[in-house]
């Protein structure tokens, strides 16, 4: 199959992560955008919005192309890798097993549904019946393998999933797995907590915090959240009736989410890719999505992306049969409009560079003017 934006788009559309949508949101988005969901909207965009990307391309072989990849942009779901490269590494070393049957009520403690429904997507492909609200699972005691939740974490973009693999395993796992990518300091956060910052604005710590304090503050939210039914009601009241604030406030939210730069996510993929670490796990979950979706030559397209408001990015992988591999981010950030964040596609652009010499040379023209 050739390389386009079918195959491309064909499984990553389930993997893709889903954004949060505040009440009459739609009707705020200026007509008239480039289109994020095709090669072409992607150039133009990048033609007018230099300073809000950052980009990394190795193609294997002997060509990089990188734009500002050491200034530290909003990873949103891109930042998962992180877990479930720590997960993988547990897993080989025997420190998890993969075949554990965990409680969904114990997963579920970490949920805030501002995810556009990607948990509830998850429920339905684990065939794990829910409750009224269609949010969460009817039982808590239902059981499920831990690998299918880490699973979730990237198919579906599940965002309890990485605050469980973190309390399981420990803030100095996860900081060690991205360390072996030469990752260094990952900004690891509870997403539970971002998100009930978001929902909850009462709850958020006082603004430009450093990100130090904000963790600490969002961990100590997170073990309250989780422990406090009365919490958790006020926080889904909240959501049912009173919604999200407008797009725009969610944009400064985002803005001062989890970050990192081009280079470092990268990195990791590329170490996951070639085995620099016990990877075999990880890449099995980042390359399932487009597995059956391949380029000729091509064994594998690791891939994870992420969105939330004015916010898309991507962390990716190709393995070639010629034993080449190839490795690439982008993270794009400011002055993207809700449908843009709805439709776009980070990954597409990117593989494109990383497998297209041609199309490579045309974004770095549309870099360049």
């Amino acid at each position: 199959m050739p390389l386009s934006r079918r195959s491309l788009l064909a499984t990553a559309a389930a993997a893709a992560p889903l954004f949060l949508i505040a009440p009459n949101a739609i009707a705020q988005s200026p007509p008239s955008r480039p289109d994020l969901s095709t090669p072409e909207g992607w150039l133009d965009w990048i033609s007018t919005h230099r300073e809000q990307l950052g980009l990394v391309v190795h193609d294997g072989r002997g060509h990089r192309l990188v734009h500002r990849p050491d200034n530290a942009e909003p990873l949103a779901s891109a930042v998962k890798v992180v877990p479930l490269a720590a997960y993988s590494i547990a897993v080989t070393e025997g420190r998890l097993d993969p075949d554990e049957q965990i409680r969904v009520g114990d997963w579920e403690r970490f949920y805030v549904p501002t995810d556009g429904f990607a948990h509830a997507n998850t429920l339905k492909y684990l065939g794990i019946p829910t409750d009224p609200t269609g949010l969460f699972a009817a039982d808590p005691e239902h059981r499920v393998a831990l690998d299918d939740m880490a699973s979730a974490m990237i198919m579906f973009s599940d965002s309890a999933a990485p605050d469980y693999l973190r309390n399981r395993l420990g803030e100095a796992a996860l900081r060690q797995a991205a360390a072996a990518g030469g990752w260094s300091r990952p900004d690891i956060r509870s997403m539970c907590a971002e998100y009930l910052f978001l929902a909850l604005p009462e709850l958020a710590p006082p603004a430009q915090l450093p990100p130090a304090i904000r963790r600490a503050f969002g961990y100590a939210l997170e073990r309250r959240f989780s422990n406090d039914v009365d919490l958790r009601k006020r926080m889904l009241d909240q959501l049912m009736q009173g919604g999200l604030p407008p797009y725009e406030q969610q944009c400064e939210w985002g803005s001062e989410t989890m970050s990192a730069t081009a280079s470092q996510l990268a990195g990791l993929h590329h170490a996951i890719a070639t085995d620099a670490f016990p990877a075999a796990v990880a890449r099995s979950h980042l390359e399932r999505p487009l597995s059956g979706h391949l380029p000729p030559g091509v064994l594998g397209v690791g891939l994870k992306g992420g969105s939330l408001p004015g916010i898309l990015t991507c962390g990716m992988s190709v393995r070639r049969q010629d034993g080449t591999v190839a490795s690439g981010a982008l993270l794009a950030h400011g002055d993207i409009t809700l449908e843009q964040v709805g439709k776009g596609d980070p990954g597409l652009p990117l593989l494109l560079a990383l497998e297209q010499p041609e199309w490579r040379d045309r974004l770095a023209q549309a870099l360049t003017g």
